[in-house]
């Protein structure tokens, strides 16, 4: 009787029990409760009975419903167990009962109270797991990873007997073990995006933990999607996922080196000496390649990886599983790099057949290899020859891969995805890439001992529609159709039938026909435009087929065969009609703004615009016309740089045979605009030519020249042609072109950076050229003024590339007039030395001055007098100039024979000095260049050429020797241009500059005494003085919050230094390290700064932390992380507030939160980034977070 009564009474009480939970929050379930269960066997065992039975009901009613999202496969569900789920009434979707039975269910497995787990309630766990309700899932979650410590510690007791009672489940027929990875491959196999793989590697995490029958056994380890489940969860998911994933095979590879035989390939060789040292290695360099993702430590991880890859037990797919993860967008530009050229470069060995790991590698690869930027940040130009290294290691690494694979098959499959790639990318695959992908499958499929790989033909559509997108430039489609077509030949071959019902081949049939002929480069006229005989060529019969068209034989193609016909008109006919002509170029011009300036037109334009009869039968309307054309053609030639040859060549012409064009053609400007910005060829252009030589290969008559003509450094040779043969006739012209240009730089203010923008090497060359013209005709102080002012431009300018052509354009008017040269000795003898460069730029024109022919021994003499004491200046620009200059006018004497400097004992003692230094045997890379001949190295090859063009930041050279000859050899045999002011030259081994040291003049300004008063007082907490001033009661009582930090994972002495002063800054309750030796280093006490006497402070080593925080839980602590994970709140988002108490977990260094604490986080946090960086030092990241806890909680 008193049993019966005690049974009802404890009925009663769990129901109270169970009531008061459900009247609480998940946040502040009682922990009186928890241990009243854990004092009180009988009531914790009706309490669990009960959750039990109303849990295992919910699962079924979720499952009834539809409410999960992830079928059960393996749980034995009752039969007839549905039928007494009541109908009729609507189900609670907000789960919040199952959700703080959950809870409560968690807070008891953490107190490591006495329990026995029943069948029903560890079915009912993972059934939940797939609940669509996100907050029972993780509830769910959460209470299972506690049942499975209490299970793994012994404390709790898996109680099978239930089952046979159950209402909902039937008895489990399979080992626990299994049931609970039947149900973590149910939630493995969900898509993605439902967002159940978190939950699944969690559960697999904590399941390890068991052992037996309930925990993985090595018959698990046989199947092919426990390893493939793990390898995807490597492969994606957050670091918090992979974290687990790295700790769930450690386990697995422990547990397969118990046996005597290999269990699965993919771990072949367990029983081998070296192979848990090898998996060892792996899964460190996936820490700090995927995890730590700090790019010098990812670049040192190189030669092991590849050691890894190429000679270990390691099997490659794991290898695989981690190349496809660092190659993942979420990654960093820099790792990614770094991890894709290796591959480019064998990184791996190359496979021997087309499994599909490596096919899964190629379509993680093909992301990354296929941007843009990389193939436009790889070209390489060579004089007229460009090559996109990127695009030629992409073609090299297909043919490899395809190359390796002894079987055709095995080929077949990989083009299949190479091309099914581009295909699905569509528009948003890099245009000049598929050039480069389809030479690597062309050559891929040639063998030299064996007939050549044929496309499948069922691949031949897919194929065809890649070959054949819109949208491509015109030379990538042509290569694109040319390659296409070669192995669309040799799919077909002897079945030609297969390719004319093939979609879309009509139309690549059509334009591989048109690359192969040549007569599309040629542009021959389509119609007779003038209405009559090929012999009658004239304007006033194509004026009058204009007109009777009324303009619609200028439409499409019309308007080609009339700029043809024009420009035979105007080289065959001295006399034009003024009329005929303005009408013919306006209707010329009007027809290509309506059809927006196509290609062949628009290089053929200039040279009927600007040809010289022309210019000379131009009406003033036909001028105007003209002039406003030209900065119209600028405007061209800086978007679409063919235009620039063809109209550069047109201009110099005109200018030599009708100089007087200059009067109504703005032709000042527009030399000036092209010195101020000259035109560059955009990435574009360049594929392009990348590609045009690629394309010569296979069909020689295309190349970049049958497309855009001759390249832009033609067009930049005839610019500086001109300018250099401007006659001294038009010195007025010269300078004002001269002054344009020169103006910003005279009138440049202080201080000037070592690079402005606006500043370019082509206004310096354009100066150069232009000075000799310019002061010609100038007289005496007019040269000495100009003399003066660049003196002023070289004494201000810090970037040696200018100053090196300063110094030349000045040391040109000593060459012409000697009288002037004195001025650099009264310089040197001057005992102002502050301005350095200045200095040494003046003894380096002296130099140049006193090895000119006509200089003389008295000159030398007293400039190597005023060398002595410079070679011992203070300044150490000055002296390193002083010593590298007096070497060189030893020489000079010697070769003169001047006694007078040989043979003085000072001279030669300081000349055999500076000799036998080790810097004059062995000088440094500034001073590898010849010294400047100021008459012998003024010509074309070294101011376009020289070697001065390397200097820091280096600039590519525009033009070339070869350029100057290719514009010369155009022009016709019976005309006379003005002769060149500057030789074309040879290109040898250049003159050097000078290398100056930039000094640092900056000064502190004093602060004016009025403003004083303005300046904010810097000032300090005050809290230390509060503390002096409390009583001794209130002083031993610290002020406190209720969070403590942990730091037990940072092994750093000046971090942890800086964690106790922010912890006792913010008032923390007390600091965790994992030992208490660290207070004694000199690190931690140089940055805690006597914080730690404040403060307690408490050590947890690391292994013993999950514990520790269990712990805390149980006491009614919330357990932060300070880690970036899939489900981090960002701090001050909303819904990230801080939890009250809370114990907040700061990462380590180097890997942040190990996946054995993560777990133990009730949530993460993270702080809101804008840079690239990608991480916070752990200070200050910790100093952020207390922060805003503090702002959170004690703001307001």
């Amino acid at each position: 009787m008193q049993t019966s009564a005690t049974n009802a009474s404890t009925v009663r009480l769990a129901s109270v029990l169970l009531e008061i939970v459900r009247s609480s929050s998940p946040d502040a379930i009682p922990a009186d409760l928890v241990q009243l269960c854990a004092r009180h066997q009988s009531l914790a065992t009706e309490v669990f009975a009960k959750v039990s039975a109303l849990l295992a009901k919910s699962a079924l009613q979720l499952k009834e419903t539809d409410a999960l999202a992830v079928p059960t496969s393996a749980i034995p569900w009752r039969h007839g167990a549905a039928a007494e789920i009541q109908t009729g009434l609507p189900y609670d979707d907000n789960l919040a009962e199952e959700v703080l039975y959950l809870t409560f269910l968690k807070i008891f497995f953490w107190s490591e109270s006495p329990c026995a787990i029943s069948t029903d309630l560890l079915q009912a766990l993972l059934v939940l797991l797939g609940a669509r309700c996100e907050a029972l899932a993780l509830a769910s979650r959460d209470c299972l990873s506690a049942a499975f410590h209490c299970l793994q510690t012994g404390k709790a007791t898996l109680d099978m007997t239930h089952g046979l009672e159950s209402d909902v489940f039937d008895e489990v027929s399979i080992p626990v073990g299994d049931l609970i990875w039947s149900r973590i491959k149910d939630l493995l196999s969900t898509p993605a995006t439902l967002g159940y793989s978190p939950l699944a590697f969690h559960t697999w995490f904590r399941w390890f933990a068991l052992s037996g029958a309930m925990g993985p056994s090595r018959s698990l380890l046989k199947q092919h999607e426990y390893w493939t489940f793990l390898q995807l969860g490597l492969h994606e998911g957050f670091s918090e996922q992979r974290k687990f994933c790295l700790h769930i095979l450690r386990a697995s590879i422990r547990l397969a080196m118990d046996g005597t035989e290999d269990l699965h390939p993919y771990i072949s060789g367990a029983t081998q000496p070296g192979f848990e040292s090898d998996f060892t290695r792996y899964c460190t360099l996936f820490e700090t390649i995927i995890l730590g993702r700090y790019l010098n430590q990812v670049e040192e991880c190189m030669p092991d990886l590849q050691n890894l890859a190429w000679k270990s037990k390691v099997h490659p797919t794991w290898i695989i599983t981690l190349l496809r993860a660092s190659l993942r967008p979420g990654v960093q530009d820099g790792i990614r790099k770094l991890i894709g050229n290796r591959l480019l470069r064998g990184l791996i060995p190359m496979p021997d057949s087309a499994s599909g790991i490596y096919l899964d590698l190629l379509s993680s690869f093909l992301p990354w290899a296929s941007q843009g930027f990389l193939f436009t940040g790889s070209l390489h130009r060579n004089k007229q020859h460009i090559r996109c290294g990127h695009g030629e290691s992409l073609s090299s690494f297909i043919c490899k891969l395809l190359q390796n694979c002894p079987q055709d098959e095995a080929r077949q499959s990989f083009a299949r995805v190479i091309l099914s790639y581009i295909d699905e990318k569509g528009q948003y695959f890099f245009q000049h890439a598929l050039p480069y992908c389809l030479q690597g499958i062309l050559d891929g499929f040639g063998r030299s001992d064996a007939p050549r790989t044929r496309l499948a033909i069922e691949d031949i559509p897919l194929l065809i529609q890649v070959a054949t997108r819109s949208g491509l430039p015109e030379v990538a489609r042509d290569f694109s159709t040319a390659a296409s077509s070669l192995l669309l030949e040799d799919a077909a071959a002897g079945q030609p039938e297969l390719l004319g019902s093939a979609p879309g081949y009509n139309l690549l049939s059509q334009r591989w026909a048109d690359v192969r002929s040549e007569k599309g480069i040629r542009h021959e006229p389509t119609t007779n435009v003038e209405g009559g005989s090929q012999s009658d060529l004239s304007l006033k019969s194509f004026v009058q087929t204009v007109r009777d068209t009324q303009y619609q034989c200028l439409r499409g193609e019309g308007l080609m065969d009339a700029c043809l016909h024009v420009r035979r008109v105007l080289a065959r006919q001295d006399r034009l009609e003024p009329q005929d002509l303005h009408f013919s170029l306006e209707a010329i011009w009007d027809e290509m703004e309506t059809q927006e300036y196509p290609r062949p037109a628009l290089m053929l334009l200039p040279e009927i615009f600007y040809h010289p009869r022309c210019l000379r039968a131009a009406s003033e309307d036909t001028q105007e016309l003209l002039a406003r054309a030209l900065p119209d053609f600028q405007t061209f030639t800086e978007g679409r740089i063919y235009v620039l040859p063809p109209l550069i060549k047109a201009l110099r012409k005109a200018y030599f045979e009708v100089p007087e064009m200059v009067e109504y053609l703005p032709l000042e400007d527009f030399i000036v605009r092209f010195a101020n910005r000259p035109p560059t060829a955009k990435l574009e252009f360049l594929m392009e030519a990348a590609v045009a030589e690629k394309l010569a290969i296979i069909v020689p008559h295309r190349t970049y020249s049958s497309y855009y003509g001759p390249g832009e450094s033609q067009g930049y040779a005839a610019m500086f042609d001109l300018l250099n043969r401007i006659p001294s006739t038009d010195h007025e012209f010269a300078r004002r072109i001269f002054d344009k240009v020169f103006k910003p730089w005279v009138t440049q203010k202080m201080p000037i950076p070592m690079v402005s923008k606006w500043k370019a090497t082509t206004q310096v060359q354009t100066m150069l050229l232009l000075s000799p013209t310019c002061l010609s005709a100038a007289p005496r102080d007019e040269v000495a003024n100009s003399l003066r002012e660049f003196t002023k431009v070289l004494s201000i300018e810090p970037l040696p590339r200018y100053r090196f052509l300063w110094e030349w354009i000045i040391v040109r008017i000593y060459v012409r007039d000697p009288s002037q040269r004195q001025e650099l000795l009264e310089v040197l003898a001057s005992d102002d030395h502050t301005n350095p460069k200045h200095h040494a730029s003046v003894m380096k024109m002296a130099v140049m001055v006193a090895r000119l022919p006509d200089s003389d021994e008295e000159f030398t003499h007293r400039l190597m007098t005023l060398l002595i004491p410079l070679s011992a200046s203070p300044k150490i620009v000055i002296r390193h100039e002083a010593q590298w200059s007096f070497p060189p006018l030893w020489d000079h004497a010697e070769a003169n024979g001047w006694t007078k400097i040989t043979g003085n004992p000072a001279f030669s003692a300081l000349n055999n000095h500076i000799r036998s230094l080790d810097k004059y045997s062995e000088p440094p890379p500034q001073r590898t260049l010849e010294w400047l001949d100021p008459i012998k190295d003024n010509h074309l090859a070294l101011l376009f050429g020289g070697r001065y063009l390397d200097f820091d930041p280096a600039e590519a050279r525009l033009v070339s020797t070869e350029d100057f000859k290719a514009v010369w050899a155009e022009d016709a045999p019976d005309v006379s241009y003005p002769p060149p002011q500057m030789p074309l030259g040879e290109d040898r081994a250049e003159t050097k500059a000078s290398s100056t040291i930039k000094q640092s003049n900056d000064e502190f300004s004093a602060v004016r005494t009025e403003d004083a008063a303005v300046i904010p007082l810097q000032t300090k907490g005050m809290a230390w003085q509060e503390a002096l001033l409390a009583s001794p009661a209130a002083s031993s009582a610290r002020q406190s919050i209720p969070l403590i930090l942990v730091g037990s994972l940072i092994d750093n002495a000046y971090n942890l230094g800086g964690l106790s002063r922010a912890a006792e800054i913010f008032g923390c309750e007390s600091l965790y390290m994992r030992t208490l030796d660290t207070l004694k280093h000199k690190d931690f006490t140089s940055v805690a700064v006597s914080s730690q006497s404040h403060i307690p402070i408490r050590s947890v080593p690391p292994a013993e932390l999950p514990e520790f925080l269990r712990a805390m839980k149980v006491a009614g602590y919330k357990v932060v992380g300070v880690e970036q994970t899939d489900r981090s709140l960002v701090l001050g988002a909303p819904g990230s507030d801080l939890p009250a108490k809370c114990v907040l977990v700061m990462g380590s260094e180097r890997e942040g939160i190990p996946g054995t604490v993560l777990a133990e986080c009730d949530i993460c946090v993270e702080v809101r980034q804008v840079g690239v960086t990608r991480s916070l030092n752990v200070q200050t990241a910790a100093a952020i977070v207390l922060y805003e806890y503090q702002r959170q909680h004690y703001g307001k």
